[in-house]
């Protein structure tokens, strides 16, 4: 079966699935476009110092630079690791909708797909804290720094949905496991 014939079937079988999948692509875009733009515009500051005044959506880092190289690559740094794990645990979201089949919606594909979206938002929540204690730390130094919330985020947002989909992640490997040992009495 080809992958249009996978697509067509899925939009005939599961249409509340495949509207969920739109808009998860749509967001993994967004968050593409994000990640890229910040990497290209932090590179591209590195070389003119002008463009740090407006990264992207008017962060301006542009002091930060000024005052020091490094740390200015730090803080960047710390931002497209961010917007780079987010990209990705969308990534995996449109994997895991993609793969899913309600007829058997346990498989162990899925399982490791969840699991892996779990530890995804946890290592994001963990980033945020460790970015969000180097903010303050180059705050406390002098450093000009403006609010950087909007490019991060809130790490206990992130851990507890980590957690939460962890346990559905176990929900799901139970099932898995259920499902198979159905298969096998029948």
């Amino acid at each position: 079966m080809t992958w249009k014939e996978n697509w067509k079937k899925k939009w005939e079988n599961q249409p509340g699935l495949m509207l969920i999948t739109i808009v998860i692509w749509s967001i993994f875009i967004g968050l593409c476009i994000k990640a890229g733009a910040l990497l290209f515009t932090f590179t591209y500051s590195l070389f003119n110092a002008e463009v740090a005044k407006n990264l992207y959506e008017g962060l301006n880092l542009y002091r930060l630079l000024d005052q020091h190289l490094w740390n200015y690559i730090g803080v960047m740094s710390f931002i497209l690791v961010i917007a780079g794990q987010k990209a990705y645990m969308f990534y995996l979201m449109i994997r895991v909708f993609l793969t899913i089949d309600m007829v058997h919606p346990f498989s162990a594909e899925v399982s490791k797909l969840i699991t892996e979206i779990a530890q995804i938002a946890i290592q994001i929540g963990i980033v945020i804290i460790l970015a969000s204690a180097y903010f303050s730390w180059l705050v406390k130094r002098g450093f000009d720094l403006p609010a950087l919330g909007g490019y991060v985020g809130g790490a206990f947002e992130y851990l507890l949905m980590g957690a939460l989909i962890y346990a559905i992640a176990q929900v799901f490997k139970r099932g898995v496991a259920i499902q198979s040992e159905n298969e096998l009495t029948i």
